[in-house]
Order: C-alpha cells, then structure tokens, then sequence
C-alpha cells in the first residue's frame, strides 16, 4: 500500500513546519506549498491525497484555490485557518472542505 500523500498549503513556516512534524512522525509523506501556484505544481506532479489549507495567503485567497481544486480533483480538502467566523466557516464548507479548524490549534 502507498503511503498517504498530504500537501500542506500554508504561508507561516511555523505552522507548515509544525504540521510537517507531527505528520511525518506518523509516516506521512508531506508536500509543502506557500500559495496557489506551488499548489497547483505539486498537485500536478504527485497524487495527493489530504490538502490541509490556511485561507490567508499570499496572492489567491485559500476560498478561491479550494474552489479551484474542487474543480480538478477529488480529494480530501481541511482548511486550518484564523478566520473564525461563521460566514468562512459556512463558505468554506460549502465549497467544498471536508473539515474547517482555526487557528491557534493544540497539536496531539
């Protein structure tokens, strides 16, 4: 069996490098994107099969990208984000996550 791929789309390094920690120690294999563009890259390249995203980032806004990969690939999508409020959370479900976690979060 193929060792689960997730990509994770965030522009904080503390974060991606915490989610890439915790992830990795599990046996993940963990891709690492800082916007759009990396994210469309890699998703071109591997098949992922868990998209973790912040919604705050450079250039297009994760709402906009989760949209956008809704319409490429089937795959699992969890934003992880400090925008709390309900609208992002309601928009951002309706478009398609899987899940919606803000930010600051308790790593297990």
């Amino acid at each position: 069996m193929q060792t689960p791929h997730i990509l994770i789309v965030e522009d904080e390094l503390v974060t991606r490098n915490t989610l890439k920690s915790i992830f990795e120690a599990e046996g993940y294999d963990v891709f690492e994107a800082t916007d759009g563009a990396e994210m469309h890259q890699i998703l071109s390249e591997y098949d992922i099969n868990l998209v973790i995203m912040d919604i705050n980032l450079p250039g297009k806004n994760g709402l906009l990208l989760a949209r956008e990969l809704r319409e490429q690939a089937n795959v699992a999508l969890m934003f992880l984000t400090g925008r709390d409020n309900e609208v992002d959370k309601i928009l951002g479900l309706e478009i398609g996550a899987d899940d919606y976690i803000t930010k600051p979060f308790q790593p297990a």
